[in-house]
């Protein structure tokens, strides 16, 4: 059934990461090769500037919810809950490589930072392994039923 606890966990991990896709920054690097007394070049990484990045965003949004409609199927939507955990820990890693691709540049900018866009993903983790939980429980009332008929 489609109002099942797993459901509002697989929006929310949804509607959190299609936060991604409006601007949001994974990380900002200090350039160094500036003249001095100009100040600090900041360059910010957003998702959308970087395409491995990007589909791996709109991956992130999509997956949940086509896990979503497959209540009768819940072989299936567990394991598309699982697919959505390994999108998610893709996404940390490839940002993670774009920040420490910056720090061992030439000329070295000064220093690489995360932000806000970094948090994202490991929440949206944790909610859908909260979802992956309650398809678990629902198979096992399910089995349990089966056996009392």
């Amino acid at each position: 059934m489609i109002q099942r606890i797993q459901t509002f966990w697989l929006f929310l991990a949804s509607l959190l990461s299609a936060l991604l896709l409006i601007d949001w920054y994974t990380g900002y690097v200090y350039k160094a090769d500036i003249p001095k007394g100009f100040g600090a070049v900041v360059e910010y990484l957003r998702v959308t500037n970087h395409f491995p990045s990007l589909l791996l965003a709109v991956a992130m949004v999509a997956m949940p919810l086509i896990a979503i409609f497959f209540f009768r199927n819940r072989k299936r939507q567990r394991s598309l809950g699982i697919f959505s955990i390994v999108l998610c820990i893709a996404f940390i890693s490839v940002s993670m490589m774009r920040i420490g691709n910056f720090n061992n540049g030439t000329p070295p900018p000064q220093n690489g930072s995360y932000q806000a866009g970094m948090i994202i993903p490991a929440v949206a983790i944790v909610f859908i392994a909260f979802a992956v939980s309650g398809i678990r429980k629902d198979e096992k009332l399910v089995k349990s039923m089966d056996r009392l008929r």
